[in-house]
């Protein structure tokens, strides 16, 4: 009786390790796919997504020919 038990029970647990192994092998397939999906996503919205906001405005001219007097001034002092 006991010799049944024990296959019985030896059968069942390789039952359940093949189970978690076919699990774990589909949830490999699925992540894989969300993956693709999500780079996908990822690269479209950084192409065609909303523009970068982070522009160079124009100098302004006073300020630049301040820089410049200032320059001039450490030259001349040299």
């Amino acid at each position: 009786m006991k010799t049944i038990l024990t296959l019985i029970a030896i059968i069942i647990g390789a039952l359940a390790v093949l189970a978690v192994i076919g699990f774990i092998y589909t949830a490999l397939g699925y992540i894989l796919i969300l993956g693709v999906v999500g780079l996908g996503g990822y690269i479209a919205f950084q192409l065609f997504g909303k523009s970068d906001t982070r522009q160079v405005s124009a100098p302004d001219p006073k300020k630049e020919l301040e820089k410049v007097q200032r320059l001039l001034d450490e030259y001349k002092r040299k």
